[in-house]
């Protein structure tokens, strides 16, 4: 045989081979169209999706930003009262210590001087007997009270 039938055999083969490669990319191409329209679709959705949650990621980040703001003040409300209470029990223990330096000092004056000792306890008698006869003057009340029982049958007769 002679060699350019050879070259006309081997360029054959090679021109088959590219025709069987070109239907082989064209099938394959036309076999992915449909996966690909699917997979932009995925995307678009997956892109509304993202968009969604990065609108409500936003939002929760605001009011978390609301809701850190209202958590402070409201703190530093509560340590203005906190603080105003610990003041409080500052004065009453400052008024209860200067309660108690009067008194020692009023207790020292009585044992000290015989003329206030004897003021002291006419005074205490004094109103130990007046404490006596508001308690008898009670309950003698209580016992017969004359004017509840004129203003009732005053208020039977009308």
């Amino acid at each position: 045989m002679n060699p350019i039938i050879w070259l006309y055999i081997a360029l054959g083969i090679i021109v088959l081979g590219l025709i069987v490669a070109v239907v082989g990319v064209v099938m394959l191409l036309s076999g992915i169209k449909e996966p690909m329209k699917e997979m932009k679709g995925s995307a678009d959705n997956l892109k509304d999706r993202m968009d969604k949650l990065m609108l409500e990621t936003t939002h929760l980040q605001h009011t978390t930003n609301e809701l850190k703001e209202d958590i402070q003040q409201k703190s530093e409300k509560v340590a203005v009262l906190v603080d105003g209470a610990k003041g409080t029990i500052n004065s009453f223990v400052d008024m209860n210590s200067v309660v108690r330096s009067i008194t020692s000092g009023i207790s020292k004056k009585v044992e000290d001087d015989p003329a206030n000792r004897f003021q002291v306890n006419q005074y205490s008698n004094n109103a130990a007997g007046l404490m006596r006869y508001l308690d008898k003057k009670k309950s003698q009340d209580q016992a017969y009270n004359p004017e509840s029982t004129v203003r009732k049958e005053q208020i039977k007769t009308y």
